[in-house]
């Protein structure tokens, strides 16, 4: 009997002891935690806890990607100009502006992690400071679009646990890639190497800003036909934008050198509204007297498809701006993206052609 009192109490100690072990487990955050190291957009190392599981974002880019992810519950505060954009988020905290967001407003959601793009439109880096220090949040400069886009989503992959997320990527990057090469196929096919300009209209007020080589879209457009006119001209910088002098441009398309526009639409405007804004940077000069303009070879194009998720598309439409038959339809895919992700966005046109008789 006694040895049967003694065997029930180690048991029950046992069980004391196992359950103590369990408790301290959980109020530790629980034993699945596991130390990430992810890549930034700028290539540097960042150590995160895995999994996250909440988020404030100052990226629409990256706001998107939540939403075709079906992890869009993860974010719990977002900048005014992303939640004013997106309704999927209306409802969040707001952190107020991206360069700098209130480290006070960010606190309150719980979360310790915001992403912010990691040049253009990013976060400062005295505010990124300030967040660490007062508030122990970490900054996450992930892009979500050019170069780095896809890697930048598989960053983000790492350190949350969503196998639906895996899976939807999966099939974004199918469907990615299978367009994107259907349009280099035909790049590859195309002869000559016309010269283009690829105006900037939100910058474009009064001066002409393009894009350079430096550039995304830059890039996106000499990999599929042509050369950027800039290096013609002779117009250099050290930063993703150029200001060629109007006489410049005039000049250049007088020689019979330019051949075509790329005009950035601005979200809200017509495309006729974006085209002015093109032609009036010419100011005494007058550019509806340019060649390429007689020559109609000016092409208004959504802003959504040149950059973020939707930049696969963007690949098409400059290709057929450029005259190749990519046996895709623009408007077709971008119906498709959004119905798929659950996007409510219509658009008044994907690209138009100018001038219009």
């Amino acid at each position: 009997m006694d040895r049967k009192i003694a065997s029930i109490a180690i048991v029950a100690v046992a069980l004391i002891i196992v359950a103590g072990a369990i408790v301290l487990i959980g109020d530790n955050g629980g034993d699945d935690t596991h130390k990430v190291v992810i890549k930034d957009s700028l290539g540097n190392d960042v150590e995160v806890t895995a999994p996250v599981t909440s988020f404030c974002t100052v990226n629409t880019n990256a706001a998107e990607f939540f939403q075709m992810l079906s992890i869009k519950d993860m974010i719990v505060g977002a900048d005014k100009a992303t939640i004013s954009s997106l309704d999927t988020y209306k409802n969040v905290t707001n952190i107020g502006e991206h360069k700098n967001p209130v480290g006070e407003k960010i606190a309150e959601t719980g979360s310790k992690f915001v992403i912010s793009q990691a040049e253009a439109r990013s976060m400062s880096a005295a505010t990124e400071q300030a967040l660490k220090d007062n508030y122990g949040i970490t900054v996450l400069r992930l892009n979500f679009y050019g170069d780095t886009m896809l890697r930048d989503v598989e960053q983000l992959l790492k350190i949350i646990s969503s196998d639906d997320a895996q899976k939807i990527f999966g099939e974004y990057k199918d469907t990615y890639k299978k367009t994107v090469d259907a349009v280099m196929d035909k790049a590859s096919k195309a002869s000559g190497d016309p010269s283009f300009l690829f105006f900037f209209t939100s910058m474009s007020s009064t001066n002409g800003t393009y894009y350079n080589e430096n550039s995304e879209l830059g890039k996106i457009a000499e990999s599929i036909h042509g050369h950027n006119a800039l290096k013609d001209m002779k117009v250099t910088s050290s930063t993703k934008t150029s200001k060629p002098a109007k006489e410049t441009v005039f000049d250049y398309d007088k020689s019979g050198k330019l051949d075509y526009v790329f005009i950035r639409a601005v979200s809200g405007h017509t495309a006729a509204a974006d085209y002015q804004t093109f032609i009036k940077t010419g100011g005494d000069l007058n550019f509806n007297e340019l060649n390429v303009v007689k020559n109609k070879n000016i092409f208004v194009i959504e802003t959504d498809v040149l950059s973020g998720p939707r930049d696969y598309i963007g690949y098409v439409c400059i290709a057929e701006a450029f005259g190749m038959d990519t046996g895709l339809d623009y408007n077709e895919l971008v119906n498709s993206f959004n119905k798929k992700y659950g996007f409510d966005v219509k658009y008044g046109y994907i690209m138009e052609q100018f001038p219009v008789e």
